[in-house]
């Protein structure tokens, strides 16, 4: 399955899990500091949106800071009512646009990453194949700003428990792929799946 397949799959399911949500679920607090569900789906919304000059005005507007343009952004658009933001994101399965400069693996790596940032906090679960995982943890565990794993995981052995997945040498840090995904991208969420000697050090680095 190539990469934008595995995005459409990936869209698809949160929609489904979206639409099971009461409205008073939507302002549950993410995994995400700034955002609750509604602004998470707001921002995955926006990222295949954004056209290059608004988007430079915005980060100008910002202090050149594009994270603080990114959350401000999710935290406008993410008033909508509940049912809009859905339908705007099931708009989005299908659709083959991405932020300037960025790649299909970005979109995918985003809707994997934030659909766990809303799942984990309503306890809804979701097993990702397989593939979709390698690939989104192939592409993470390189990633500099503004993820920052390599520096977090630089001289660590991540060891995927429930897949043929690692990477790294040095001091284990083994457990679910998901959760060393999570962890990897600086979601302490998932450091409580995880174990062996290396986790102290990744969690100092959180």
């Amino acid at each position: 399955m190539g990469t934008w397949a595995k995005y459409d799959a990936e869209r698809e399911a949160l929609c489904t899990d979206l639409a099971g949500l009461e409205a008073s679920q939507w302002d549950t607090q993410s995994l995400c500091t700034e955002w609750k569900v509604r602004h998470v789906v707001a921002h995955l919304v926006a990222e295949g949106n954004m056209k290059p000059g608004a988007a430079l005005i915005g980060v100008m507007k910002n202090g050149m800071n594009s994270n603080r343009y990114v959350a401000r952004v999710a935290l406008a658009a993410g008033q909508a009512p509940p049912d809009s933001l859905l339908g705007q994101l099931r708009a989005t399965v299908g659709a083959r646009t991405t932020p300037l400069h960025s790649k299909p693996i970005v979109m995918l790596e985003d809707t994997v990453i934030h659909a766990a940032d809303i799942r984990r906090p309503l306890g809804i679960s979701r097993t990702l194949p397989e593939d979709t995982q390698v690939e989104v943890a192939e592409y993470v565990k390189t990633a500099g700003y503004p993820l920052g794993t390599r520096k977090r995981i630089a001289g660590l052995r991540l060891v995927a428990t429930d897949m043929a997945w690692s990477t790294g040498d040095g001091p284990a840090v083994e457990g679910p792929a998901e959760s060393l995904i999570l962890a990897m991208t600086g979601r302490r969420a998932g450091l409580g799946d995880l174990t062996g000697e290396g986790v102290a050090v990744l969690s100092s680095r959180m």
